[in-house]
């Protein structure tokens, strides 16, 4: 073969996304069976809207809203990332998914077949039950928020996968006075609740819910570090939004935000919709409080225990009075803030005026005496960045006298 020079086109890299292991998140949806396609109770994994076609899945009455945001999802995120899609009767309450049924709840069935690589869990109410509203919304959302918490917990301290829960605030009766402020309730710091929606309270489709699908996108676009309101990523691809009936711009969403609901908002001199920042239900003095430290700590805790999983029942050196080895203990260090360093990078803050320091850092005390106790004590500490949600200016005239 003479020399020359071949040059192929290749195909799918446009509209396409390199998908991030963070933004890897599930939607538990009210729904209904398809005939030879998507099924209840049954996990499936879709990286675009041509896989939801081949579960059949499309624009029916009965799947209206799981499959709005669906579309919405993408819409934000982009073909290509990774969602988990799960179907719950609609004669269940969105509690009784986060709810044990012989020691494993259905959404637990769902991260399982995910093998825990689900980092969020978005919840789609389109109930048949009826619904009862306490304190402005559905009575069921703080019930369900008890659960989803609950589940959290234990799924965390069995499977070393943590995740974070959306909620929607359904049948919000459209007055902001009667919602429960949640910064004032029990602390479930591993769960949000949304408000907003991309349709009316009232219409041809009568939502009473929100546009999780448009969060869930927003999250999945970014990582951890990234607030899903951060102004400079540019706004959100919903058209338009609602509380109820009212456009977003017309309603005081700032009161709803006061009270720790996630909303949306708008901003003078930018066109189109914005996320009002994402706080988690519990106390604002919480560490947890906004879902990018839920986030960056989850992420944390996955890769602190995947790099501590080696010197489990590991033989360890130890010292004449039983203490650990101190280069030992060092070596357990090195690998943990490694691990977390290597895998998060830019989602830590590191300092950049040394160039040693990796936002991580993890110590062992060399004085623990592992021979009588057989334990050792690890501490790990991440630096998190801060968020400039108020800035504040003294503006004036600069003259000399």
């Amino acid at each position: 073969m003479r020399p020359k020079i071949s040059i192929g086109f290749n195909n799918g890299v446009i509209g396409a996304v390199q998908p991030l292991n963070t933004g890897c998140f599930a939607l538990v949806a009210s729904a209904v069976a398809v005939e030879n396609g998507f099924q209840l109770e049954t996990p499936y994994q879709v990286k675009n809207l041509k896989d939801i076609a081949n579960l059949k899945l499309s624009d029916t009455i009965d799947n209206h809203r799981l499959y709005k945001a669906i579309t919405e999802f993408y819409s934000e995120a982009g073909e290509g990332s990774e969602l988990w899609i799960y179907g719950m009767p609609k004669d269940k309450k969105v509690s009784e998914w986060f709810s044990p049924i012989e020691g494993v709840a259905p959404v637990e069935n769902l991260l399982n077949a995910a093998k825990g690589k689900i980092r969020g869990v978005f919840t789609i109410n389109d109930t048949s039950v009826s619904v009862e509203v306490q304190n402005g919304m559905d009575g069921d959302v703080l019930v369900a928020a008890e659960k989803a918490h609950t589940l959290f917990k234990k799924y965390t301290a069995e499977k070393y996968a943590p995740f974070f829960t959306i909620l929607e605030a359904y049948a919000f009766d459209g007055n902001k006075v009667n919602l429960p402020n949640l910064k004032e309730q029990k602390n479930y710091n591993s769960v949000g609740v949304l408000i907003g929606d991309t349709e009316t309270r009232t219409g041809t489709t009568a939502s009473k819910g929100s546009a999780v699908g448009v969060l869930a996108g927003r999250l999945a676009a970014h990582s951890v570090k990234v607030n899903p309101g951060k102004v400079k990523n540019g706004a959100l691809s919903a058209q338009k939004l609602f509380i109820n009936d009212t456009p977003v711009e017309q309603f005081d969403t700032e009161d709803l935000y006061d009270k720790g609901f996630i909303t949306f908002t708008t901003h003078q001199n930018r066109a189109g919709y914005f996320t009002m920042d994402a706080s988690m239900l519990c106390p604002v003095d919480d560490d947890y409080h906004y879902i990018t430290n839920r986030r960056t700590i989850n992420e944390a805790f996955r890769h602190t225990y995947d790099a501590l999983l080696d010197f489990l029942m590991d033989e360890i050196p130890a010292n004449n009075d039983g203490t650990i080895h101190a280069i030992y203990a060092k070596t357990i260090e090195s690998a943990v803030e490694r691990k977390i360093s290597t895998t998060m990078g830019e989602d830590l803050n590191q300092n950049p005026e040394n160039l040693k320091d990796t936002g991580v850092k993890c110590f062992v005390n060399p004085h623990q005496n592992i021979v009588s106790t057989s334990k050792i004590e690890v501490s790990v500490g991440i630096r998190p960045y801060g968020t400039a949600r108020w800035i504040e200016v003294l503006l004036g005239f600069e003259l000399e006298n």
